[in-house]
């Protein structure tokens, strides 16, 4: 079950990847207040060291700072770029599963939303990023809006119906709902942060500035280190290249298990008017009609 917010609540913004400038996130800061959340800033949340918004050691401090703050009931990452995977080994896993506080991010953020639910069990939200999701003309704000607060907890067919999603094959499943970005899952194969994932999943992906042999490469590393074997479902988001979107099941589909539900062209990735998806919780997936819940 994901932890519920309240208006009232705090919430921490933190830059654990790329830097980040102060009016890129203003308008969704702003959102936010709006929606009478208490905000705080990270120290180093506008912050610049190479291309990420702070050393290793600043960027951990300022998680710490908010993991050990009691006003803080969530961590916002408000943007991905590169390097949350740096801070794996240094994070507090076992004090962040006491405060059972989630966790909000997208894209490179996968890397840490994956060993944290891994090490601690932490929910996150996969989606959303402030710097051009988290918009008033973004029509799936409100519905992340109600996820959050937990007054809804599933997504239907009527919410996506003016999208045009695909049922490459039908049926049911349950498992732990699990995704982000391909490549970045990929990347911690074979390190300490990557879930044996013993249980049954369903899998949601997306990716940006990947060929399609590149996509297709990951999902033949995925099979190949088992990750399929308990695989319940998959629903794949957009994938984006050259600011276009490509299709890529017609590649991977000969890779993936036959007997699952597939949902494909989903509202989910790196483009402005995209949904976000929880992270870590137990959930249901049925094609038709489509519901995806929680």
């Amino acid at each position: 079950m994901t932890p519920i917010l309240k208006p009232g609540d705090g919430i921490g913004l933190i830059a654990p990847a790329g830097y980040v400038e102060r009016a890129e996130i203003k308008e969704g800061l702003d959102i936010l207040r709006e929606q009478g959340f208490r905000i705080k800033l990270a120290r180093h949340l506008f912050g610049k060291h190479r291309y990420f918004s702070g050393t290793i050691s600043e960027r951990i401090k300022d998680i710490h700072r908010f993991v050990n703050d009691p006003q803080v009931k969530a961590l916002y990452a408000v943007r991905g770029g590169s390097g949350s995977s740096q801070l794996l080994p240094y994070i507090k896993y076992k004090k962040w599963k006491n405060t059972g506080k989630i966790l909000i991010g997208f894209s490179d953020i996968t890397a840490l939303q994956w060993a944290l639910w891994y090490r601690s069990d932490t929910v996150s939200f996969s989606g959303m990023t402030l710097t051009f999701q988290f918009r008033k003309e973004n029509p799936y704000l409100s519905l992340f809006l109600k996820h959050l607060q937990s007054q809804r907890r599933s997504i239907t067919g009527h919410d996506v119906r003016h999208e045009n999603i695909i049922i490459a094959r039908g049926g049911h499943a349950e498992g732990f709902l699990m995704g982000g970005t391909l490549s970045i899952m990929t990347s911690l194969l074979g390190t300490p942060f990557f879930p044996k994932l013993q249980h049954d999943i369903i899998l949601f992906i997306e990716d940006v500035n990947e060929p399609l042999y590149r996509i297709e490469r990951s999902i033949v590393q995925m099979k190949l280190a088992g990750i399929f074997q308990n695989l319940k479902g998959i629903i794949f988001g957009r994938f984006k290249l050259d600011n276009h979107f490509i299709e890529v099941w017609s590649a991977v589909r000969y890779h993936l298990p036959e007997n699952i539900p597939v949902i494909l062209n989903f509202p989910y990735g790196h483009f402005p008017e995209a949904c976000a998806l929880p992270l870590g919780c137990w959930a249901k997936l049925q094609s038709e009609p489509f519901k995806l819940s929680w």
